[in-house]
Parts: C-alpha cells; structure tokens; sequence
C-alpha cells in the first residue's frame, strides 16, 4: 500500500528501466526517442518523441505498448 515510497531503487522491472536517450518502439507510432523520465513504479511517466506527424507523446511505461532498443 506504499505507493511512490522513497528509495525503490532500479527494480523497475514491471515498467521497464527507461532513460531519456532510449530508443523504443511502439506498436503504432514506431521508433521514438525518450525525452524524458518521470515518476516511479508503476507511475512512471515518459515523454517520447515519435517522427512527424505524431510528435511528442506523453506516456505511462506501465501500459504503453512500447519496447526498449537500445540506449541512445
């Protein structure tokens, strides 16, 4: 029942360990760039830059259908 407790660590396993360079994929929009990283566990929120015309999407790592390529 403690959600966003301090000091999880790196064991977010369940919404992927995303940083801001990575490169993932998406089921729709495709290849995008993480802009930036926020929040923890199953909050985690990123900001993903996907190519024209989808642009800037704002996500949550633990629903988004998005896989990890590679850190950029």
């Amino acid at each position: 029942a403690a959600r966003g407790a301090a000091g999880g660590g790196a064991g977010g396993a369940a919404a992927g360990d995303f940083a801001a360079g990575d490169k993932v994929s998406h089921g729709k929009w495709g290849i995008g760039t993480v802009v930036s990283v926020r929040g923890t566990g199953s909050d985690k929120e990123l900001q993903i830059a996907f190519p024209a015309p989808v642009g800037l999407k704002k996500l949550l790592a633990s629903f988004a259908p998005i896989t990890k390529q590679y850190r950029g």
